[in-house]
């Protein structure tokens, strides 16, 4: 399938976000595939949703999900990328933001959504955090709250059974290294 190679290195090349890079991408990619195989969701779509879903990132952070539909419209209608599938991927692209609190339908939509998510927590999620104040120059307590406002609400929305569940673990590591921040910053 020419199509993939095609894509990832068109993903590689826009993802400069530090955040929001390959990395993330390819962490979301083995999340939803592993989700995706237990869900029985259509792996091409996933694939091609998952590796373009954040191309949008580093031009428009605050609406990258509708500059990335675009974008990937574009990027898959030059490969040999199934033509019928096409929607189904751009609707995934479109729906897998948490604040933009999206209605998903298809399970390929629902995977996205929760892989993506599963990115933002845990140990992971709890680099990311931090990468992404840094990144804005903004001090550790903003990143703290970020907890608060997002990381620790993510556990709770969950669209898949798996990903409900590979959620309580990440869930658990973010509140441990929390008590441990609360302990360490009291001086105990």
């Amino acid at each position: 399938m020419k199509w993939k190679e095609g894509i990832r290195r068109t993903a590689k090349r826009l993802l400069t976000d530090s955040s929001h890079d390959y990395g993330h991408t390819m962490r979301v990619l083995g999340t939803a595939l592993k989700i995706g195989r237990k869900e029985k969701a259509d792996i091409d779509v996933l694939y091609a949703a998952c590796i373009l879903h954040d191309i949008g990132y580093a031009k428009d952070a605050k609406n990258h999900e509708v500059l990335g539909a675009r974008m990937a419209r574009s990027i898959l209608e030059k490969t040999d990328f199934p033509s019928k599938k096409i929607p189904i991927v751009l609707r995934c692209i479109k729906n897998h933001r948490f604040s933009k609190n999206s209605m998903v339908e298809s399970i390929e939509e629902k995977i996205l959504q929760d892989a993506d998510k599963l990115d933002g927590i845990g140990a992971i999620g709890i680099a990311r955090c931090f990468l992404w104040t840094g990144e804005r120059k903004q001090s550790f307590q903003i990143g703290i709250g970020h907890f608060r406002e997002k990381l620790l609400l993510l556990k709770g929305m969950m669209n898949t059974k798996e990903g409900k569940r590979m959620a309580e673990e990440r869930h658990a590591r973010m509140l441990e290294f929390l008590r441990a921040v609360k302990k360490e910053a009291s001086g105990r």
